[in-house]
């Protein structure tokens, strides 16, 4: 953006808010669940979206958040914004599948966004190709042993054209990630030869300034969200991991989403 910083956080802002109440929207009539999961990652994928460039790629390894994902694709043209109306009846699933445009991994499973990642960002080195893949993942992926397997081939084939965002927002299906298994998960990555930054995945401003920032290596940069950011009674527990939203809910959530 070309805006000052003030006014870019607030074009920011109500971008964001946007895509809450259309993906709550969606959520709602589909009676589907992962709300909170959506909406940990909407700041994140504002701003990534707002500043892709010609070449670049977002692979969702988090495919979960499909509402999110099917958004953000009618934003970019790649589907029809009428099209989300159709939310969750096939193509348009509720766990997004490659058979959609820009889809580019079944996100059902965890772990497998970021093998397809480094290979989408191999490709173009070998092919001379501009432009970046972008990876968003969760932190419960980082249980998984093909996202390590993942950043080592990374790291190896030096991927400076690879950027990972990580939604921190500390929870996984069965409980709090640090419970069921406590990664520091820049300084693994760091570890394996990435450069990794942790930040606030809420603060528009800070993830453009990061996203901006060139380093002759793969970079992550890892998120800290709140699970459910925007609605304080979805907020920074399991419940809206799995529960649909009703009406009443729903009438209660749009009001808090201004």
């Amino acid at each position: 953006m070309t805006d000052s910083p003030r006014q870019a956080a607030s074009v920011y802002k109500d971008l964001a808010t946007q895509a809450r109440k259309t993906v709550l929207e969606m959520v709602h009539r589909g009676h589907t669940s992962h709300i909170a999961s959506n909406f940990s990652v909407i700041d994140i994928a504002t701003v990534l979206y707002a500043n892709l460039k010609a070449g670049d790629e977002v692979v969702w390894s988090a495919g979960w958040k499909a509402a999110t994902i099917y958004y953000f694709l009618a934003q970019q043209g790649k589907i029809s914004m009428s099209d989300l109306e159709k939310f969750p009846q096939p193509p348009y699933l509720g766990l997004a599948e490659p058979n959609v445009s820009g889809v580019h991994v079944a996100g059902g499973s965890m772990g497998h966004g970021l093998p397809v990642a480094v290979g989408m960002a191999l490709a173009k080195k070998k092919k001379g190709e501009t432009g970046t893949i972008y990876c968003i993942m969760s932190d419960g992926e980082m249980n998984e042993g093909t996202t390590w397997e993942s950043a080592a081939i990374a790291a190896q084939h030096n991927l400076d054209n690879l950027v990972v965002l990580v939604d921190k927002n500390q929870w996984q299906a069965m409980g709090r990630t640090e419970n069921i298994l406590n990664i520091n998960i820049a300084k693994v990555f760091d570890t394996f030869g990435w450069y990794s930054i942790e930040i606030n995945g809420h603060d528009h401003i800070w993830i453009e300034n990061v996203l901006q920032n060139y380093f002759p290596r793969p970079k992550v940069i890892v998120c800290d969200t709140v699970k459910g950011k925007g609605v304080s009674f979805f907020e920074d527990h399991l419940l809206y991991h799995y529960k649909h939203v009703t009406d009443e809910e729903y009438e209660r959530a749009l009001a808090e989403l201004v």
